[in-house]
């Protein structure tokens, strides 16, 4: 945690010699903000450990993480895609336990100063598009056989997605 903070702080530095812009103060405002927010959730029972994921039988995904994890194991009979967006967050999606009779499953994924990884079945192929700045989206699932494809879309701002199987 200490390097995002870290390498926020230098982007925001190397931002502001560029634009003049006094972007620092605003940074370092949230940066107190979220471990305020964090020192909080921590202390009404939320430990924010990522050891243990939750199992999710639900056919459509819709989760929003703002300064915590997100760490859940899809186990769908007709997974039907999703929506997930990581604030200063992120975590695992894990999908490959989920069923689908679908060709074709989207999920958007939006990462701003924070990201995550999904990890597919094996067949599935993966169609990723979506747009980075000072982020990015990483495919690293080889051809699938089977005939269902997962389309990743969304925006990874400071953050980033990756692809894995």
């Amino acid at each position: 945690m200490t390097k995002i903070i870290i390498g926020v702080l230098l982007i925001v530095i190397g931002l502001s010699a560029l634009t003049g812009l006094a972007l620092t103060k605003f940074v370092i405002a949230l940066i107190f903000i979220f471990f305020g927010i964090r020192l909080i959730v921590r202390q009404g029972g939320h430990s924010g450990d990522a050891c243990c994921a939750a199992t999710s039988n639900e056919d459509f995904i819709n989760e929003v993480v703002i300064f915590g994890p997100l760490n859940k194991v899809i186990k769908s009979a007709n997974f039907k895609g999703g929506k997930i967006v990581a604030v200063f967050g992120g975590g695992e999606i894990d999908l490959r336990q989920a069923k689908t009779a679908e060709k074709n499953v989207t999920l958007e994924f939006t990462a701003v100063f924070g990201g995550g990884k999904v990890i597919i079945p094996k067949e599935w192929r993966v169609n990723s598009q979506g747009t980075a700045i000072f982020g990015g989206y990483s495919n690293k699932v080889g051809a699938g056989e089977g005939e269902t494809t997962l389309n990743i879309k969304g925006t990874a701002i400071f953050g980033g997605v990756e692809i894995i199987n």
